[in-house]
């Protein structure tokens, strides 16, 4: 045989095996451009979340953590979430027993709540799910009383019913039952959950017999809530902390917030700043000023501009690690206790007189970590975004600019250094400044992200006014598709429904999953198959 007839038989062979492939291929791939087809034209949850659990199982790798493994589950599609899961975690180098095991832990609550759902007793739901310990109770409580567990959900809230009451307190009889063969450490964080538990019953007593029944341990973690302590009495609660062995003063702060006589907690917020500010080797600054802030929303105007002082004065006076930011933690305090412009300024031109002449200058050694160079540390950045934040909110906008000039990471920074207590009418300077460095795509990323900060407590009439007007501007401005766009546009639906404005939510929707559907993003239409589903106004 020629080579010549050899190298023609060879270009036979291939072509036959193309056109074999493309025959075998071209089914599937027009079936999949069908779905995609159909789902552009009648969008809904359903088909934008079966088309991306269809691409994320057949992906040739995952990220090594899914979120959309808790929405699918959120949805009821616990078998994909699991399957999801699994395909995540046999990625990585682990026994199949281990992977079953850890794929059973992260979906024991849905598992749990989904049985219950449906109407069958919490033993059954129990029996029925494999890997059921208290952590997982303790979420699927929280799920049932509607306190989203798993991030801040679109469900309006409802109020349990007799039924779902019933369960929790069986719930958490079963989370002490389970504690009781733990090691010290898990016990005291299960008896806790079951105590918060009996807070939502409003049962004293039974709360007050789980404190109790708390094993003694050196230092350990015990961080009760407010509602806890309110119902049980701060006093009684500070007592069982101590005598479980409790020592920090974390919990003092929270005494104060929800004890009514203002006498006692004006005597927890001094106890608390006293115990930071003795700390050793250096004070705890940051917990100082939490103190401060806690003051002022008890309203002990005159404590609160007492502690911050003292606070300025500790800064100028004790040693710390990065000198800096003492001197940042004073000035938020004097801002929060309405102290003066001058002492908040003062603060704020001692905190950058410490700032190094020099980016590579090691400004510490970590005995892990080596040395700190405070340029590429990201403490130079972070420590100009707290100061650009507190200029801007004094309304000093040109300074606050120049310190945001040239910053590592610019659509993080400018997104963090932008917070809801800036005053409106300063707002435009500094995005306008903003949007002279960042892409089309990043500005409205920062923008979206603010209006949905400026709503997460309600806001105020022009900051709800201000992020109505830029919600609008930025669904009516050209469609984006870039990595950010599902973002943006999942922000822009969370002010829709702040703002309780269907039109705006209706169009950040249908503007997500059309970027979802473009992409075919599995993460993204995953995600946005899950919003369609939280919104009611989706079909």
């Amino acid at each position: 045989m020629s080579k010549n007839t050899l190298r023609y038989l060879l270009v036979a062979v291939l072509a036959a095996a193309i056109v074999l492939l493309t025959l075998t291929i071209s089914p599937a791939i027009r079936t999949k451009d069908a779905n995609f087809a159909a789902c552009k034209k009648e969008m809904s949850a359903q088909c934008l979340t079966d088309l991306g659990v269809e691409l994320a199982i057949g992906a040739r790798s995952l990220p090594p953590y899914m979120r959309e493994v808790e929405m699918l589950a959120q949805m009821g599609r616990i078998e994909d979430a699991s399957a999801l899961e699994l395909r995540i975690l046999s990625g990585k180098d682990r026994p199949p027993k281990n992977v079953e095991a850890a794929v059973n832990i992260r979906l024991a609550s849905h598992r749990i709540t989904e049985a219950i759902r449906r109407g069958e007793s919490l033993q059954t739901a129990m029996d029925a799910t494999p890997a059921v310990e208290p952590g997982a109770l303790w979420i699927s409580a929280l799920d049932l009383l509607g306190r989203s567990p798993y991030g801040a959900s679109a469900r309006p809230k409802v109020k349990p019913n007799e039924r779902t009451l019933s369960i929790v307190s069986n719930i958490a009889d079963a989370i002490a039952i389970l504690a009781e063969n733990e090691t010290e450490n898990s016990r005291t964080s299960h008896l806790i959950y079951a105590a918060e538990l009996q807070v939502a019953l409003g049962n004293r007593d039974g709360a007050i017999q789980l404190l109790e029944a708390l094993p003694r341990t050196e230092d350990p973690f015990i961080f009760p809530t407010e509602d806890l302590v309110r119902l049980v009495g701060s006093q009684t609660v500070l007592r069982l902390y101590r005598e479980a062995g409790g020592a920090r003063p974390n919990i003092l702060l929270t005494a104060a917030s929800a004890e009514s006589e203002l006498t006692l907690a004006k005597g927890y917020l001094e106890r608390a700043f006293s115990e930071f500010s003795s700390r050793d080797p250096w004070p705890d600054f940051r917990w100082m000023e939490r103190t401060v802030h806690r003051a002022v929303s008890l309203g002990l105007d005159e404590l609160s501009l007492r502690l911050a002082r003292e606070l300025v004065l500790q800064a100028q006076t004790k040693h710390s690690a990065f000198p800096v930011f003492p001197h940042l933690d004073a000035a938020r305090a004097l801002m929060a206790a309405r102290a003066s412009e001058i002492e908040i300024r003062e603060s704020l031109v001692l905190a950058e007189s410490f700032f190094p002449r020099d980016e590579r200058a090691v400004v510490r050694l970590g005995v892990v970590s080596g040395a700190i160079v405070w340029g590429s540390s990201g403490l130079d950045a972070q420590a100009r975004r707290e100061i650009a934040n507190l200029r801007a909110r004094l309304g000093d906008v040109g300074a606050a600019i120049q310190m945001m000039d040239g910053i590592d990471y610019p659509v993080f920074a400018w997104n963090d250094m932008l917070t809801s207590d800036i005053p409106l009418e300063h707002v435009e300077a500094l995005l306008g400044a903003a949007s002279d460095i960042l892409s089309k795509e990043e500005y409205a990323y920062v923008r979206a992200q603010h209006a949905q900060e400026l709503l997460f407590f309600g806001g105020t009439e022009s900051q709800r006014s201000w992020a109505l007007v830029t919600a609008t501007d930025l669904l009516q401005g050209q469609q984006l598709n870039g990595d950010r766009a599902a973002n943006i546009y999942s922000s822009l639906g969370r002010v829709g429904r702040k703002l309780n404005d269907p039109s705006i939510e209706r169009l950040a929707l249908i503007n997500m999953a059309q970027v979802a559907l473009n992409s075919r993003s599995f993460r993204d239409l995953i995600s946005a198959g899950f919003q369609w589903h939280q919104s009611d106004l989706s079909p």
